[in-house]
């Protein structure tokens, strides 16, 4: 209950007294401290009176209104409602209160503050009761403007709503796609002719375009099909749209714009807005241009010249024949008509004509039509919306407010705050992750892309020996273009070779060491440039390689050239290298000499304690000493057909062997490599 000493008269003087104060603080405290208990709802009433007395009485005074004031008394009244002091009505009563005594000028600043607030008006404290009053304010605000001389007032008071109200409210959509039949445009019917009376001036416009009293009557007749579309499904109606708006679209595309002319005295540009007020010639030039905006223009037919040659008017135009099209083609829920397949393609003809008129008007055409097709592209999907029938708009799940505990307190977070909802999250222990990764034989290696490509196979130590993952290539696939080249034949130049490449020989190196015996084989002529050595494995590879033009590449003349050769391979250590080829002759061949390939004797025999031993593992070994696999079946099926066909083949795989590395193909080379298969006792015996 209210303090009891306190009637209607005390409490409206009180406030009032006390008012100046919390607009000089901007604070509803100094009013608070009246009251000592909870109100009653005529209290509250008495509270209202005296501040909307104080407004409209001491505040309120023509145009030299301190709007600040105003904005002041209104965050008061925001707070005495929240403190329950006064009803939830009377900040909206306060503003409605200023907005029928002020100038339209006054209106449109103070509107500001509105704007702003337009969070505090939806809070549920406001927004139900106040939801009527915000909107009859507006109304009353809209009713007092002019259209065309207040539009972007207009604009912000009806942006406003709707960010006010939700969209699914009933009262501001259009649910049954109605038009505006209302919105008509007035134009001459008698031709005039007083454009034509001065010979003068017909000698100076040569060059200009003559727009006729029949183009003036088409194209002010195409805002009757804009304002009421639907009687385009008529036969006769859309006969004679078809025709206008063609005509009209031809003088468009007849009458070019520049840039210059778009900016000049045509109308498009002004140096201040119907609001301001008129300035002098210097303070004018120094203000920044602005578009001039007509909501609607007029339509004398002497003014038709000047209105094509204005880019916003021939912009305006042509937006208008694009949402005209969207409509007739969109599918639309109340929309009872339907194009014909023929009208439908008009329709899209035409549309590509106007895109590519907007795109040839100045300034920054191409931008214009990338923002056109965003925002048409957006009614589409506000059609889509009301054909459902405008269901209310709900924040996703992730957003609904949860109850957290924290710190001993119980509080509302919502989920959208990302920060916050992190710091409240508890993170998985990595030993919870591993465990349960195990669990389902896979791999969790910290890092989700490392994990995918740990768990692509079962058994990742099999899936790297797997044949696809092979990718060297053969020898032959990769040095033959090289043979090639080295032929007499070849037309290249020697410095466009492959052995010149970098890339070519380092790729070959690696290639040579994974395939080749002859990289690693003791030559007494050590090689200066790489080109130069791999010009020599080349040519030895080729008498290997039967399919390459061996006949033409004289290897072996050449290589008995290339050992008379002593290519140095630094200059500066010439007595150092003399030494080691010294040390070399003396005894590098006394050494080898005892090094011979192995005879027939010896691979008969090895292959008869093959075919004892070990049958199965003859391909392991022809592997080991440098055969590919289609050696090996080709080496299967060449003796498969004998008897003691492992005894054959072994013994024919010995002989291509000893063949193809002649003298490295060795006991001492053979050992080695039946001594890292553990199959040494093949030889024993043989060799001694």
């Amino acid at each position: 209950m209210a303090d009891s000493g306190l009637n209607f008269q005390r409490i409206f003087t009180k406030v009032q007294s006390t008012l100046p104060r919390c607009i000089e603080d901007v604070d509803a405290l100094p009013i608070t401290n009246i009251f000592s208990t909870k109100i009653s709802e005529t209290t509250k009433h008495c509270v209202e009176a005296a501040i909307r007395n104080y407004v409209t009485k001491k505040v309120i005074d023509g145009e030299t209104t301190e709007l600040a004031t105003v904005t002041a008394i209104t965050s008061v009244c925001i707070e005495l409602v929240r403190h329950e002091l006064s009803l939830p009505t009377l900040p909206v009563l306060v503003l409605t209160d200023s907005f029928d005594m002020l100038t339209i000028k006054q209106c449109e600043q103070l509107f500001s503050f509105v704007e702003s607030n337009v969070g505090v008006w939806k809070e549920d404290t406001f927004f139900t009761p106040c939801k009527t009053m915000v909107l009859r304010m507006c109304n009353d605000l809209l009713r007092r403007l002019s259209r065309s001389q207040n539009t972007v007032f207009c604009g912000r008071i009806l942006l406003f709503l709707a960010r006010f109200f939700p969209f699914s409210e009933r009262s501001g959509l259009n649910l049954v796609s109605e038009f505006n039949h209302e919105n008509v445009t007035t134009f001459t019917n008698v031709e005039t002719t007083d454009m034509e009376d001065d010979e003068d001036e017909e000698k100076g416009e040569e060059n200009r375009l003559r727009l006729g009293y029949t183009l003036y009557t088409k194209f002010w007749s195409l805002q009757d099909f804009f304002r009421n579309p639907v009687q385009c499904f008529q036969k006769a109606p859309w006969k004679m749209f078809t025709v206008y708006c063609g005509d009209v679209l031809e003088a468009f595309r007849s009458f070019k714009l520049d840039n210059v002319q778009s900016s000049g005295s045509g109308g498009a540009h002004l140096t201040r807005t119907l609001s301001e007020p008129t300035h002098s010639n210097e303070s004018s030039s120094l203000q920044p241009q602005v578009d001039q905006y007509f909501a609607k223009y007029l339509t004398n037919q002497k003014l038709l010249d000047l209105q094509f040659s204005d880019t916003n008017f021939r912009r305006y135009v042509l937006l208008q024949i694009l949402i005209l099209a969207q409509y007739l083609t969109s599918n639309i829920k109340f929309k009872q008509e339907t194009l014909t397949e023929e009208q439908s393609a008009w329709v899209k003809k035409t549309e590509e004509v106007v895109y590519s008129l907007l795109e040839e008007t100045p300034p920054d055409g191409p931008v214009f039509v990338t923002t056109v097709k965003h925002i048409l592209k957006r009614e589409e999907m506000w059609s889509e919306w009301k054909n459902e029938g405008c269901p209310e708009f709900k924040k996703p799940e992730g957003y609904e407010k949860r109850k957290v505990k924290q710190n001993g307190k119980v509080e509302e977070k919502e989920d959208g705050d990302t920060k916050s909802s992190k710091k409240l999250r508890q993170k998985r222990k990595v030993g919870d992750i591993i465990r349960d990764a195990d669990s389902k034989n896979k791999f969790s290696m910290g890092n989700s892309e490392m994990t995918r490509l740990w768990n692509l196979n079962t058994n990742n130590l099999e899936a790297c020996k797997m044949l696809d993952r092979d990718f060297v290539p053969a020898l032959e696939t990769y040095f033959t273009p090289a043979i090639e080249q080295l032929s007499p034949k070849s037309e290249l130049k020697e410095q466009d070779r492959l052995v010149n490449d970098s890339n070519f020989g380092w790729r070959g190196l690696r290639l040579l060491a994974c395939r080749s015996p002859h990289f690693f084989t003791h030559s007494a002529s050590p090689i200066a440039t790489l080109p130069e050595y791999l010009t020599t494995m080349i040519k030895k590879l080729a008498k290997d390689l039967p399919s390459q033009l061996t006949a033409d590449i004289k290897v072996e003349e050449e290589d008995d050239k290339e050992e008379e050769k002593v290519i140095p391979v630094l200059e500066q250590n010439d007595g150092v290298k003399e030494e080691e080829e010294d040390m070399e002759e003396d005894g590098g061949d006394e050494e080898r000499a005892d090094i011979k390939a192995i005879t027939e004797e010896e691979q008969k025999a090895l292959a008869k304690n093959f075919d004892k031993l070990c049958k199965d593992k003859w391909k392991l070994l022809a592997k080991k000493l440098g055969f590919e696999d289609d050696e090996i079946e080709f080496i299967e099926k060449e003796k498969a057909s004998k008897e003691g066909s492992v005894e054959s083949q072994v013994a024919y795989m010995l002989k291509l062997w000893v063949e193809n590395e002649g003298d490295e193909a060795n006991k001492e080379s053979l050992l080695y490599t039946l001594g890292g298969m553990k199959m040494a006792a093949i030889a024993d015996g043989i060799f001694t």
